[in-house]
């Protein structure tokens, strides 16, 4: 794969996002927004992309098991060698290997001095919407809980995903930080659709987990896409598995076993995701973005919130107004 994209990056970084305070859990390893970085709240519409050495090289070409809540990763390594551990699986890993990480797998690599490729963040919201609802692409990444892993991707395959990096990267630099346009969407929801082929494909041979029921996956992208019709009805889980056909404990079984949240968890995650959006880029007061949720009472909107932010709607919002107003 050609490296010459790579090197006019090598120094890029740019993040979009906001952080606060890192967590190490009882567990021992660590919680990152970004491996090094405080972790904090994850923006609906974070992204990062980097070259593999921009990181790597600062920490001897080690990566320690750490996690990323919030936070789905694509790394692509164009050249050199290394190893990844997911979730106590190793793979070795090879020029034109794929990796996907979704939020919460506890992961850690260690490369050749010299590795090079991409490493692309995205807030897991932002991939969950470029992936949920009857036609949307790349469903298959979007329903991962534990990472996945294609040794070495045909050339066709590489060169394609080699170029989509590059072109996101690309973007970046000459847009700079803000919102992400409709182009580079499309771009990302190609790279998605992709990749999820390809790591497909890849872990027909190469298990990184057990399998799941297909049966569950389907029954998971139906009530992801009811969600996201509905979300703001306030409907209990009875009623969307009523929909759905199915009962409550086997939709709750399901939802555990494919993304680890409960149907209900998911269904506060998809509020919580809307709840950001709207004081981040609109001058509805907090009291009219409660009620549009269906809160009947602001005190209680703003006690849900704080409960998943650490901080209140409007100490949110003052924390986000530079990203107003950017396209």
């Amino acid at each position: 794969m050609p490296t010459h994209h790579l090197d006019k990056f090598l120094h890029f970084s740019i993040i979009i996002g906001y952080h606060a305070t890192a967590m190490t859990g009882n567990s021992g390893f660590s919680r990152f927004a970004l491996y090094g970085e405080d972790n904090g709240v994850i923006a609906p519409e974070f992204l990062h992309i980097e070259p593999i050495s921009t990181r790597s090289s600062r920490y001897e070409w080690t990566i320690r098991p750490h996690t990323h809540p919030g936070i789905f990763q694509i790394i692509f390594l164009a050249q050199g060698a290394g190893r990844l551990v997911a979730d106590g699986v190793a793979r070795e890993l090879n020029p034109a290997g794929l990796v996907a990480i979704p939020s919460g797998s506890v992961h850690a690599f260690d490369f050749a001095a010299g590795a090079e490729g991409w490493v692309l963040s995205i807030a897991s919201a932002l991939v969950n919407e470029l992936t949920i609802g009857p036609r949307a692409v790349g469903r298959g990444i979007g329903a991962m809980r534990t990472a996945a892993f294609a040794p070495q991707l045909p050339d066709k395959a590489a060169q394609r995903m080699s170029w989509l990096l590059a072109q996101i990267a690309e973007d970046f630099v000459e847009r700079g930080a803000g919102n992400v346009p409709e182009s580079m969407l499309a771009t990302l929801a190609l790279l998605l659709a992709l990749g999820g082929e390809y790591l497909d494909s890849a872990t027909q041979r190469h298990k990184v987990s057990g399998g799941i029921d297909a049966r569950r996956e389907q029954l998971v992208q139906r009530f992801r896409a009811l969600v996201e019709q509905h979300f703001r009805k306030g409907w209990p889980v009875p009623r969307y598995a009523d929909a759905l056909g199915t009962s409550s404990p086997s939709l709750s079984r399901a939802c555990l076993a494919v993304v680890g949240r409960s149907p209900g968890d998911m269904v506060l995650d998809r509020v919580y995701l809307e709840a950001m959006r709207g004081l981040t880029y609109s001058a509805q007061s907090v009291g009219r973005i409660a009620e549009d949720l269906g809160f009947g009472d602001p005190a209680y909107f703003t006690r849900f919130f704080k409960l998943r932010a650490g901080m209140t709607p409007s100490q949110f919002r003052g924390a986000r107004a530079w990203l107003k107003g950017q396209g």
